[in-house]
């Protein structure tokens, strides 16, 4: 049952990365009108770099099951959990809860503790 939840919070983490790479760039970067081009690149580095960081942790988690024994398993659930968990809080607290995305990376989070 470990298994099935790193699997599963690995899978959520990766596929939220994507649509959040995605989504971020094409619906916010783009179409934001800044004041400075450095304004506009600071968007685009955060939008990139928390998607870089949760496709990371997912893809470690996701494989920790295979390739990971014991203890190093743990370490990358509770790792990955904490990385989650920083963006759920992020999140909840820039869109004042109202963005559907701080309850998947909650649930990511949520699953990798329960596999660790």
């Amino acid at each position: 049952m470990d298994d099935l939840f790193l699997y599963l919070s690995g899978g959520l983490g990766v596929t939220v990365s994507i649509v959040h790479g995605y989504l971020g760039e094409t619906r916010i970067v783009r179409p934001v009108v800044a004041s400075s081009a450095a304004a506009k690149r600071v968007l685009s580095a955060i939008m990139f770099l928390s998607a870089v960081y949760w496709f990371c942790a997912g893809a470690l988690v996701l494989s920790a099951p295979t390739f990971f024994p014991g203890a190093t398993r743990s370490v990358i659930a509770f790792t990955a959990a904490g990385i989650f968990l920083s963006g759920a809080l992020g999140n909840f607290w820039a869109t004042r809860g109202r963005h559907f995305g701080w309850a998947l990376l909650a649930l990511c989070c949520g699953l990798a503790i329960a596999g660790a």
